[in-house]
């Protein structure tokens, strides 16, 4: 991967919105599913486990405004941080690897792989402090989850996986019909990495790690994967920005941060810094800004912003986000 680093001071450009979501999540967490893993009680003060060691965390930006980060904890348990007032609701459950998030809405909605290798989700409201309890969407599943917004609906995204035969696997969730079938992308997956996800160009696209290191970007239902020129040894993480794919992965062998914006005009992975024991994780503001998360090599929660004004962007140090 090539070097190329910026930095810049920390950018804080959202700001918290109040949030109306009671109606919402009881709405959204009625799929008629099973319910097992009970949510965590809400709080006004937690005090949150360590994040499970090599479990990449998940982002998004709900509403627009709000920037959320969630980890697995130790014991297994998913905690969802409001990471602009700092404040943790405790989401329950019990992963065996790190959480993804989508937003819908004014809420996030939190997907996993359980104990019994299923995918489980929950819907957490930030105004609410709570979580609804824990759904099985089934499958079978080795690895985090990958999400993408797909929209118009507030309900309409999509949940990404790698199968226990090394293919990725996905559902789509509809605001009208709900839940859709199991299908696969294919592909043939880094044991224990999962794909990441962006919506662009009225397509879902996918990063993925190969069984060979190499780092593979994918058009779903157009294309099948094709190599970007990176390696690595952990999930990658996509978003967009400024409508373009930017892909955001830990370098192999330094374990480092790169960034790789997919247009002709800026080719090739560029160095960003950091030293990671987790795959990355990424969000945007779908404008100027990223926000990407990933494990210290102490297991701590690390996150840097990306301003994308120009280009190359300009990224902030990494700074201890647990």
């Amino acid at each position: 991967m090539k070097l190329s680093a910026r930095n810049a001071p920390w950018a804080r450009a959202w700001r918290r919105r109040p949030l109306g979501t009671r109606a919402l999540l009881a709405a959204l967490a009625a799929a008629g599913m099973a319910t097992v893993f009970a949510a965590g009680p809400a709080s006004a003060v937690v005090t949150p486990p360590s994040p499970l060691k090599g479990a990449a965390p998940g982002t998004a930006l709900v509403g627009g405004t709000n920037l959320v980060m969630a980890y697995t904890g130790t014991d297994g348990s998913v905690w969802v941080k409001d990471v602009t007032t700092g404040v943790y609701t405790p989401a329950g459950g019990h992963l065996t690897a790190g959480p993804a998030l989508v937003a819908s809405g004014p809420a996030v909605v939190v997907f996993g792989p359980g104990t019994d290798h299923a995918l489980w989700m929950t819907i957490c409201g930030l105004d609410a402090s709570s979580c609804s309890g824990w759904t099985s969407l089934g499958g079978k599943i080795t690895s985090k989850a990958g999400t993408v917004f797909r929209g118009p609906g507030v309900g309409d995204y999509s949940v990404y996986a790698r199968g226990t035969n090394g293919a990725v696997w996905g559902r789509d969730h509809s605001s009208t019909t709900g839940w859709g079938a199991w299908y696969t992308t294919g592909g043939a997956l880094y044991g224990g990495t999962g794909p990441g996800a962006a919506f662009i160009g009225g397509h879902v696209w996918l990063l993925a790690t190969g069984t060979n290191g190499g780092v593979y970007v994918q058009e779903v239902g157009v294309s099948g994967f094709s190599f970007t020129g990176g390696y690595s040894t952990a999930t990658p993480a996509l978003t967009t920005i400024s409508g373009a794919l930017v892909g955001f992965a830990r370098g192999a062998p330094d374990n480092a941060a790169y960034y790789h914006r997919f247009l002709s005009t800026s080719p090739g992975w560029h160095y960003f810094g950091g030293a990671f024991s987790s795959g990355l994780a990424a969000s945007s503001n779908g404008a100027v800004l990223t926000y990407t998360f990933g494990l210290g090599t102490n297991s701590e929660v690390y996150g840097a912003t990306g301003n994308w004004t120009g280009y190359p962007p300009t990224f902030t140090g990494w700074g201890l986000n647990t």
